[in-house]
């Protein structure tokens, strides 16, 4: 060992060692008991820094996306899906983010809860793994009011995040809330506005509007990006000289709609808005060189977006043990 305790072998250390391999070889081994399958998945929780503020990307799960469900050219939607080698059928990360901004936590999105099945549902057990009591969280900031952003915030008809404000945009509150709207839905989408409905009641004294301004504190402010829903919503968080956008469902498929950003899902309100909100978020993540995080992208779902000529690349967030 040298005096800097850095590890120096020797020839005479190597020599040792072969001498003990060489005699232990000899002795009798014991036969190895057959190792159990795990039958379990790591904890889904990934840190990151952003100046000053700590991100914890939080997985809830995975559900199936059929290919059918989006627009284009089926051919060519198969070819890319198999390109990236996606199982089949595909299947999509829900996430939800975690910002602590040393002054307030925030949560973007809740994850499903027990709304859409046993594949889902994990961001509180998850968020607990991470070291976060819900009872923490100071304030969730929803995208949308589809099933799979605002389920995990209730259980059995009570919240969640038993101290959190709620911040909705007032379009898409106005339209899942809507008695009026529930009764017109087709049958098979009634549930969905029942969903939010039951989701939201916990927290009606706590509801807030977004701010006309966007901005909700400093270096929390809410975009504007409809077209998945009527208010589908992006929040942008800046620290120090770091910025992060969290978009959302911009994202459904990054194998298809990086490529062909055109591309829609059914479940879009407005198909052709849905598109040219998927081009500004990508054209602003690209040009400002943010760090974008999708409730849709592959788990963690951080990464950038890398933009050439019409063409839309990503690259996923490197990820480190260091913070």
């Amino acid at each position: 060992m040298s005096s800097d305790n850095k590890l120096v072998l020797t020839r005479r250390d190597a020599m040792i060692g072969a001498g003990t391999l060489a005699a232990t070889s000899l002795l009798p081994i014991p036969a190895l008991a057959k190792m159990p399958l795990a039958k379990a998945q790591a904890p889904g929780f990934v840190r990151r820094k952003l100046g000053a503020f700590e991100v914890t990307s939080v997985l809830d799960g995975d559900l199936e996306i059929e290919l059918k469900l989006f627009s284009g050219d089926a051919a060519e939607i198969q070819k890319l899906s198999a390109q990236s080698y996606q199982p089949s059928p595909p299947r999509s990360h829900v996430n939800a983010f975690a910002v602590n901004t040393g002054e307030k936590l925030y949560l973007v999105d809740t994850g499903t809860g027990a709304l859409l099945g046993s594949s889902l549902g994990r961001v509180t057990e998850n968020l607990v793994l991470a070291g976060i009591n819900p009872d923490q969280v100071d304030a969730i900031l929803l995208t949308h009011l589809h099933p799979d952003h605002f389920g995990g915030m209730t259980m059995e008809g009570r919240p969640v995040f038993k101290n959190a404000e709620i911040y909705v945009s007032e379009a898409d509150a106005k339209f899942w809330l809507s008695a009026e709207n529930a009764e017109k839905a087709p049958a098979d989408f009634k549930q969905f506005f029942d969903m939010a409905a039951a989701a939201i009641k916990p927290y009606a004294h706590r509801l807030k509007p977004l701010p006309k301004t966007g901005e909700i504190a400093s270096g929390v402010s809410a975009l504007a990006l409809p077209g998945h829903t009527v208010g589908h919503t992006g929040y942008l968080f800046a620290s120090e000289k770091e910025q992060m956008l969290v978009w959302g469902d911009i994202i459904h498929n990054a194998a298809l709609q990086f490529e062909r950003p055109e591309w829609t899902l059914a479940f879009d309100t407005d198909q052709t808005q849905a598109a040219v909100a998927r081009k500004r978020a990508f054209d602003m993540a690209a040009a400002d060189r943010l760090l974008v995080a999708g409730m849709h992208l592959p788990y963690p779902g951080l990464g950038y977006v890398e933009r050439t000529g019409a063409q839309y690349r990503y690259h996923p967030d490197f990820w480190s043990t260091r913070l």
